[in-house]
């Protein structure tokens, strides 16, 4: 069955928006103008117009850095240049200050945990360091209020959900925002009492493709992972997953979870059958769920992890 035919895609370009391409964009310039200055996350923070929270978790998610671990690491490669090529009677010192460190020992500290070796160490030739360059953001993508980026990937076991399910009707859903229902309802009034609960912060939105239901409807579970289903089949919907491995996109926008709709997720989706085409995957099995930590929502924050099953081609 064509997995992409499950899945209407929503066209349409989207505005430029507060927390996309261009706001990480905008951060990395000034990192980069700023490498010989001492650069705080609240300075960047107002840069941008976002709240810290907001950008912390989003130039992580970018990098797989946190924000102020990139700069240092930044700056610690810049100023491997410098050591080499910078002038011959420059000393540590004189690098250390031209890079934003305030003191010769924090440099040499600073360079010896990210590189092994220390300023002198590798101005003597005694290895050659991996640096990390200005980070590049052609292989993002941006949909309406927010950002899209390229998968993680991971090997879950067989695993089990607990929760309540219904048949998401596609039409309705476009027009009623039927599933984003569903899950709101359940996660507010059942979730906290599923027993079994492995992560009782994190929602799990369960779709299941049902043959007799054509392209037309698929099964919706709002549900939590439990440790075992034992007890819990006779009061809740339940589905076994088995094990195999997961792509993993990581969604961000700039607004509250529960305002997550099958118009987000559309886009969001045509830009994954993008990327499983030009893969060496295919979709494994006819699942997928949405991970959505309660923790880290907010009313202008949204983080949603989208996990796609996928095997060898």
């Amino acid at each position: 069955m064509d997995n992409k035919e499950k899945r209407i895609e929503a066209g349409g370009d989207s505005p430029r928006i507060a927390g996309g391409i261009e706001t990480i964009d905008r951060v990395l310039d000034e990192v980069e103008r700023r490498l010989a200055d001492k650069v705080t996350l609240d300075e960047l923070a107002r840069h941008v117009h976002l709240s810290k929270f907001y950008l912390h978790r989003l130039m992580r998610a970018a990098t797989g850095l946190p924000l102020m671990e990139y700069i240092r690491a930044r700056k610690l490669s810049a100023s491997a240049h410098h050591l080499l090529g910078g002038r011959s009677d420059a000393t540590v010192l004189d690098t250390a200050l031209s890079y934003g460190f305030e003191h010769e020992q924090s440099y040499i500290r600073s360079f010896k945990r990210q590189f092994g070796v220390t300023p002198a160490q590798f101005r003597r030739g005694a290895a050659a360091i991996p640096l990390v360059e200005k980070y590049d953001t052609a292989g993002l993508h941006e949909i309406r209020s927010g950002v899209v980026f390229e998968p993680t990937f991971v090997m879950k076991p067989r695993s089990f959900y607990a929760g309540r399910q219904a048949k998401i009707v596609v039409r309705e859903n476009m027009q009623q925002y039927t599933a984003n229902a569903h899950g709101v309802s359940f996660y507010y009034s059942e979730y906290g009492k599923i027993p079994n609960n492995l992560r009782p912060s994190v929602y799990i939105g369960l779709t299941l493709y049902r043959d007799e239901y054509g392209y037309d409807a698929t099964d919706y579970l709002t549900s939590a992972e439990v440790s075992s289903l034992e007890g819990l089949e006779s009061e809740w919907d339940t589905a076994e997953l088995p094990p195999g491995k997961y792509a993993v996109f990581k969604y961000i926008g700039g607004f509250h979870p529960e305002n997550l709709t099958i118009d987000h997720l559309n886009e969001i989706w045509g830009y994954m059958d993008q990327w499983i085409e030009r893969s060496p995957y295919e979709q494994a099995h006819g699942h997928h769920f949405e991970y959505i930590d309660g923790t880290l929502a907010r009313e202008d924050y949204c983080e949603a992890d989208l996990y796609l099953p996928i095997r060898d081609v």
